[in-house]
């Protein structure tokens, strides 16, 4: 990197890795090597946190030389760097909440930590000579949300039987940038890696045969908001990046993605959360469903869209739910409705109205019957001689 010295004032509310790779053009890794080498200075003072939020205002100062050596911020332990949290535990399993920024398992540079190391290295430290933990799945780096480790033999390969059988109930949350049409749909697509950039696509069209998958997506709206589109995902198959690479093919991609769409000031990583995670165990037969909550950064973004809809509404004057929820009915849907409604008004003109003069024949009364009603008034019902009749026959 060539030598740079700038100073400037934040205009934006955003991170302060997303400001200086805006305003300096750099890569987004440089921006962070900047901010871990000590070189960022926000109103004079050193800042070694990438997603730090800058307030319109500030002074920014980046000053780096290529010629001298910096020295990186230490990293903090491996135990208490990212601590992880234990949602399901049991001989077999171990489910656990993935925080986002956090690799699932260890890469080549030794800077970046893994939740697999974490779990590995606490166990041990609880004591646990030959502790095994097995990799089964996985989720990005910047998506949060329930992971499954197996910690034993049995549980990893009745785990992969599941996962290829895809019996697996996967549902994510997520935000996409855009208002989608459909309320609910299914995404079929072949997704192949590409060799160069290492990233997902779709192919369309002839699909070549060599490293080509099939992935399926179901989806339905739970929330729309000014520009952005909240969906319950679930997934039939578990590709690389799947659901980021899906919705931005088709023009809605994650907010905040920056691979597959772009950088966002609400989030600094894709809006995507994994909320449940359930199937049989593989070994006690128990049905096991995990769930974990939505991370605070995804509901601070859906708060913010909250209060711009309801600003909006209140100077438009809109009131009561108009333009909160526009549901995409087909004819199909309309016509099947119409029907449905057509059989039901048949059945209630089959019925005796409420004003018709006709009467029910009503049951003949037994004396004896009577006769104990009249002892009820006299006398405890103990002391009647007709309480035999009200018994059961066994």
């Amino acid at each position: 990197m060539a030598r740079l010295k700038k100073q400037w004032s934040a205009t934006e509310a955003i991170a302060l890795a997303a400001e200086i790779k805006k305003t300096l053009s750099v890569s987004h890794r440089q921006a962070k090597g900047l901010i871990d080498g000590r070189c960022v200075w926000v109103n004079e003072v050193i800042i070694q946190k990438h997603g730090h939020r800058l307030i319109p205002g500030q002074t920014l100062r980046v000053d780096y030389d290529p010629e001298r050596v910096y020295e990186l911020i230490p990293t903090r332990s491996k135990i208490d760097a990212t601590p992880f949290e234990t949602l399901f535990e049991d001989k077999h399993l171990l489910f656990v909440n993935k925080p986002a920024g956090l690799l699932t398992v260890p890469s080549d540079s030794p800077h970046d930590a893994s939740l697999a190391d974490r779990i590995s290295d606490h166990y041990r430290l609880r004591g646990f000579r030959r502790f095994e933990l097995y990799i089964v799945h996985r989720l990005d780096k910047f998506t949060s949300g329930v992971l499954v480790f197996a910690k034993t033999p049995e549980g990893l390969h009745g785990l992969k039987k599941l996962f290829n059988l895809h019996k697996i109930q996967r549902i994510y949350k997520a935000i996409l940038v855009g208002e989608l049409p459909e309320n609910s749909g299914t995404l079929r697509d072949q997704l192949m890696e590409q060799a160069k950039t290492l990233r997902m696509k779709v192919i369309k069209g002839k699909t070549p045969t060599m490293g080509v998958k099939e992935a399926i997506t179901h989806y339905r709206v739970i929330e729309r908001l000014p520009g952005h589109t909240v969906l319950e995902i679930r997934l039939e198959t578990g590709r690389r990046n799947q659901i980021r690479v899906q919705f931005a093919d088709r023009g809605y991609p994650l907010l905040g993605d920056q691979v597959y769409g772009q950088e966002s000031p609400l989030i600094d990583r894709q809006a995507l959360h994994a909320e449940l995670l359930g199937f049989t165990h593989p070994v006690t037969g128990q049905q096991i469903t995990v769930q974990s909550k939505s991370p605070y950064d995804m509901n601070r973004v859906l708060e913010l869209l909250r209060n711009q809809r309801r600003l909006h509404r209140a100077e438009t004057g809109i009131q009561g739910d108009v333009g909160i929820y526009k549901p995409h009915i087909t004819d199909a849907q309309k016509k099947k409705r119409v029907n449905r409604m057509k059989k039901f008004n048949e059945r209630t003109a089959l019925r005796p109205s409420t004003n018709s003069t006709h009467t029910r024949p009503r049951r003949p009364i037994r004396k004896e019957t009577v006769q104990i009603k009249e002892n009820r008034t006299t006398q405890p019902l103990k002391s009647s001689p007709n309480v035999r009749v009200w018994k059961k026959k066994t």
